[in-house]
């Protein structure tokens, strides 16, 4: 018997937004990877990319979660992501590769001063 498994959408991860229209941004993701759906994200030279825990300045630093999964392998691509005021469930967060518990914590912190909190409940 085949199964259907519900694809995520944004209110999967979104709990709460400040206002419609401005807690998510429409962005250009930066070419080269494919995304999931609640990837944490970095700024790099006004493009969001991959949070990249073992680079240097602006690209080690979390500044957005993606809220749509977005194949970018092809190149640069529009993307929608939750950049400001919002609640947001991180049991939802897609994160790099090899990511520590203290690494999490730091993006967090990140996030929560961009006005981004994590809850796993309301």
């Amino acid at each position: 018997m085949a199964t259907f498994t519900q694809p995520k959408d944004p209110g999967d991860l979104l709990l709460v937004e400040v206002c419609p229209g401005w807690t998510k941004d429409k962005v250009i993701l930066l070419g080269g990877a494919n995304y999931p759906f609640g990837q944490v994200l970095a700024k790099v030279s006004g493009k969001y990319q991959v949070l990249d825990l073992a680079g240097t300045g602006a690209a080690k630093k979390s500044a957005a979660v993606l809220i749509e999964a977005v194949d970018a392998t092809a190149g640069d691509k529009p993307g929608v992501v939750v950049s400001r005021g919002a609640v947001i469930d991180p049991t939802e967060l897609a994160w790099p590769a090899g990511v520590t518990e203290p690494q999490k914590a730091t993006a967090l912190d990140e996030l929560n001063a961009l006005g981004i909190v994590a809850r796993t409940a309301l």
